[in-house]
């Protein structure tokens, strides 16, 4: 009998407006909006059966090398070798790792970036996972909502929606959030105008990595909303840039979309644990060399600056970040969202 690996793929995302919005605290309550794009830097799966009665775990991520035999979650109690994120996923694919797997994950986004890369990578996981227990996969939204609660109910981990439906859907996505219901309304661009932004939009890694978690500066946000504080009002502009921002994507007017990211990131950093000098240093770099605007990626406090500018200004604007520590990071748009495949090993 010939020998399947089961693999799978899963894109990161440019959060380009609404970020925060995404977040239950805050969207039960007013409403959200956010626009992103899934991009090329992936994380992967790879699947195979051992025999050995556990599951080998491999991440060169992490530097973990380790085999497990239950979905029981560790939380901090084993936090060097934590591999929370798999138990959770085959808890969620109704797999047991006493069935034998030889599971090997890797992502593409370094991490704490603001790429969204453990969400792709939890994505990844359940992909292979939902391929090798045989569950139907062809109803993207009920799978986001499924990466969803592994990710924020089963690893309690805090933080928006949006991350799981890039990763899920792949592409350009404007997606509205309510008490009652999630509505994502893919943007299918021309070939033209996708190539128009990608000529317009740029990535730089910064020197600065996050100074925390991630998932702290999310609960500080959320539990700022929940108090009634100000950060409530900032999210409130920030999900309505995000409305004129699908309207210039989708008319190809990179100035008008440059010009609201700028106005959101003014009211982004306002929020707890979001900005500090060095980022603000390298924005006003990015601006002086002909930036039309930007925003740090993800939740904030480190890791990427997306700006978008014209064309002719990408070497000026490039050559200054590297001289300030910034590097240019080369990346494409994924348009297939979560992908799974088999093959012969």
């Amino acid at each position: 009998m010939e020998k399947v690996a089961i693999k799978a793929r899963a894109p990161s995302r440019i959060g380009i407006g609404g970020g925060g919005s995404d977040l239950p605290a805050f969207f039960e309550l007013y409403g959200g909006a956010v626009l992103n794009v899934a991009i090329n830097l992936y994380s992967y799966t790879k699947m195979t059966p051992n025999g050995q009665g556990h599951t080998h775990v491999v991440s060169h991520d992490w530097n973990i090398v380790r085999d497990i035999d239950d979905t029981v979650p560790e939380f901090e109690a084993n936090a060097a070798n934590n591999v929370d994120m798999v138990k959770a996923a085959m808890q969620t694919a109704g797999l047991s790792p006493k069935a034998g797997y030889e599971l090997i994950i890797h992502s593409m986004s370094p991490k704490n970036s603001g790429l969204a890369g453990s969400s792709a990578l939890l994505v990844s996981l359940l992909a292979a996972m939902s391929n090798a227990s045989g569950k139907p996969m062809m109803d993207r939204d009920s799978f986001a909502k499924a990466a969803y609660h592994t990710e924020r109910v089963l690893l309690k981990r805090p933080g928006g929606y949006q991350d799981q439906y890039a990763a899920v859907f792949g592409g350009f996505n404007f997606i509205e959030f309510k008490k009652s219901k999630i509505n994502i309304y893919p943007l299918r661009l021309e070939e033209d105008l996708v190539s128009e932004w990608h000529s317009s939009m740029m990535l730089f890694e910064t020197p600065h990595k996050r100074q925390g978690d991630a998932h702290n500066i999310e609960r500080r946000k959320e539990d700022d909303v929940r108090s009634g504080g100000e950060s409530v009002e900032y999210l409130r502009k920030i999900r309505d840039y995000s409305y004129g921002m699908r309207d210039a994507l989708i008319c190809g007017d990179t100035r008008s979309l440059g010009e609201l990211l700028h106005l959101s990131w003014l009211e982004k950093k306002k929020l707890p644990g979001v900005s500090f000098p060095e980022i603000e240093k390298l924005y006003d770099v990015a601006k002086e060399n002909g930036a039309y605007g930007g925003k740090l990626s993800g939740a904030g406090g480190g890791g990427f600056l997306f700006v978008v500018s014209d064309m002719a200004d990408r070497k000026r604007i490039m050559n200054a970040m590297e001289k300030n520590g910034a590097r240019l990071v080369n990346f494409d748009f994924d348009f297939e969202g979560m992908v799974s495949w088999r093959t012969a090993y």
